[in-house]
């Protein structure tokens, strides 16, 4: 096993959640803000690291310079604490690198990559571009992947072998919307890449079926940000009750986080669309810096917001 693929097997664990990108009136970005999400989210239970740059960042929104000065707030905030992921997701190979290579140098642990997300693509362009961009850049990598239409782009399994044997790529962050397509991708390439994702329903049926083969990761989660609070740390208790093989209590467990989750995620998710507006400000409620996001992203109403709030209250999670 390469350095890259045993780092990342020894090092990552726990919750990997989202960060989010706080801006001032003026619209630059908030950094004191970014400080305390990164507090925050490092006091909830079972955060074993922190992934910046997801489409939860509004990545594509922000400008070059923008990207790396967050991941540099970001991992000065961490300081050591936990592992930090930074994408260095772009269209043009040569900003992906300068990202990838910037973030390497500041202390990510891992590089993670998306398939160009615009544009004319096949399977032979898009491992060109990995391998463009590994080839410049040496880090352990992650590669994302996903159905969701908002990206464009869902990397097929040809492509997901031959990348899983490059020796950088350490990790496969899988975004299927289908959990049939998350398992055979486990079982394909499970003892070559770690294989993980970001909800729980699909971590816990892949500890049940393949624990050999499935990490104890769940990486990219946007709801461990907004379903628990350190004192209501409801994901933790059911990442414990995973580990311990309590499957009658963790599936008791993930039907609340699935009903819960269902009042912010699941008609926008069903649609392909990603609830970026409403996930920011239901953070405002739990603790963190919450705001709107950037143009065109549209922001939520008060009375949805309220809804959701009130909705989250009934379900027994108490706003702070």
């Amino acid at each position: 096993m390469t350095d890259a693929k045993t780092w990342a097997r020894t090092n990552l664990s726990g919750y990997i959640p989202v960060t989010f990108t706080p801006y001032t009136d003026s619209g630059t970005i908030d950094e004191a803000a970014l400080r305390r999400d990164v507090d925050y989210t490092l006091s909830l239970p079972g955060v074993g690291g922190l992934y910046v740059g997801s489409v939860w960042q509004e990545f594509w929104l922000l400008t070059v310079p923008e990207r790396k000065r967050l991941a540099e707030i970001v991992l000065d905030a961490v300081a050591g604490r936990v592992p930090v992921a930074v994408s260095a997701t772009h269209t043009a190979p040569d900003d992906a690198v300068d990202i990838a290579t910037h973030a390497a140098e500041s202390g990510a642990g891992l590089i993670m990559l998306w398939p160009p997300f615009f544009g004319p693509r096949g399977e032979n362009g898009v491992l060109a571009f990995f391998d463009y961009v590994l080839g410049r850049v040496p880090a352990p990598f992650g590669i994302y992947n996903t159905a969701i239409t908002e990206v464009g782009y869902e990397i097929g399994l040809p492509v997901i072998r031959e990348l899983a044997d490059r020796p950088q790529m350490a990790l496969l962050l899988s975004g299927a919307v289908r959990l049939d397509v998350f398992l055979e991708t486990l079982a394909a390439v499970g003892r070559d890449i770690m294989v993980t994702s970001p909800v729980e329903e699909y971590f816990l049926v892949a500890r049940m079926i393949y624990p050999e083969l499935a990490p104890d990761v769940v990486m990219g989660s946007s709801r461990a940000l907004f379903l628990q609070t350190p004192r209501q740390p409801y994901l933790h208790e059911f990442f414990l009750a995973v580990e311990k093989g309590q499957w009658h209590d963790a599936q008791k467990r993930l039907g609340w986080i699935m009903q819960a989750g269902e009042f912010a995620h699941g008609a926008a998710l069903r649609e392909g669309k990603t609830p970026l507006g409403l996930i920011k400000a239901l953070r405002g409620a739990y603790g963190q810096s919450g705001g709107t996001p950037r143009v065109p992203i549209p922001a939520p109403g008060s009375d949805e917001v309220g809804q959701a709030v009130a909705n989250l209250r009934e379900a027994g999670l108490d706003p702070l």
